[in-house]
């Protein structure tokens, strides 16, 4: 595990607050996708395996908070930083294309 400064893991809160929810659907499907199970998923970022289940469900009804996206965020960071950053920045390129057509 990477050591992660206070600010680091602040930072990373104050970003899960503006992921939108599909693309929160999708960090826990690569996390899924690199652990490979729900139930080793569940415990790296200690949520439930019901409440996983629920996430995945093809309903979607439910859709991980902003701290559950956040201890998603950080798993990820463990393993796949440079992905994480890259999806990150592309969602900030959409947000400003869409900001620019105001």
């Amino acid at each position: 595990m990477i050591f992660m400064s206070n600010n680091t893991l602040e930072i990373i809160q104050l970003i899960a607050q503006y992921i939108p929810k599909e693309q929160r659907i999708l960090l826990l499907k690569d996390l899924l996708e690199v652990h490979g199970s729900i139930y080793k998923t569940s415990k790296v970022t200690k949520i439930s395996r019901p409440q996983l289940y629920s996430y995945l469900a093809s309903d979607k009804r439910s859709y991980p908070n902003d701290q559950v996206t956040a201890r998603i965020l950080v798993s990820l960071m463990d393993i796949k930083r440079t992905l994480i950053k890259d999806r990150l920045r592309q969602l900030s390129k959409d947000f400003n294309e869409l900001i620019n057509k105001i």
